[in-house]
């Protein structure tokens, strides 16, 4: 007897749920198949009755969309280049926060950055929360431990024994390094974010 016929008849509801299980995960890629299929033609026959012009203006805005992100980070990148004044700069790929006047780097530290998440604000509403980009300002220094970013990002010292992730779209960073940090942050004092 083959092994499939042992754990059949050994475990025959089981067998049968997974079996069951099986058939609606094929049935469901059919029929999602078919709608992705549905809406591949009907964007077909939309773009089709579009004129030349209406056609390009979708295309550039879809584009502009898809650009959008890289111009915002590259825009953040250059303004913490060129800043005279004393700032900060996240690097977001890097997990580095830099300290940084007049293009010179003063100080580097690693952080950690908080995922991405969708955070529920009522029944039937939530906001999706990520790490930011661009440039923002320092809005609240709280003591040695941490400063509030416009925006609502929230840049905080880990404790010495915390284990615990991230917060959502915060950025946090050893506590020995914010100390070192504290005493040059000051309200309105710009951070870019790249």
């Amino acid at each position: 007897m083959s092994r499939f016929r042992l754990l059949a008849q050994a475990y025959p509801r089981t067998v049968r749920l997974l079996w069951g299980a099986a058939l609606l995960v094929g049935v469901a890629d059919v029929v999602l198949l078919e709608q992705r299929s549905r809406l591949a033609a009907e964007t077909a026959e939309w773009r089709g009755k579009m004129n030349a012009t209406a056609r390009e203006r979708v295309d550039a805005a879809l584009a502009l969309e898809a650009n959008r992100e890289q111009v915002l980070i590259e825009m953040a990148r250059r303004g913490a280049r060129d800043d005279e004044r004393l700032h900060l700069a996240v690097s977001i790929d890097s997990a580095r926060l830099h300290l940084e006047q007049q293009g010179a780097v003063l100080r580097t530290s690693t952080i950690e950055i908080g995922r991405d998440a969708w955070l529920h604000t009522g029944p039937r509403d939530s906001i999706h929360v990520v790490a930011p980009r661009g440039t923002r300002t320092i809005e609240r220094v709280i003591g040695d431990t941490a400063f509030a970013i416009n925006g609502g990002t929230l840049v905080y010292a880990r404790g010495s024994n915390d284990t615990s992730p991230v917060l959502t779209g915060s950025v946090r960073l050893e506590a020995a390094e914010f100390k070192v940090l504290a005493p040059n942050l000051r309200v309105g004092q710009r951070v870019y974010f790249y």
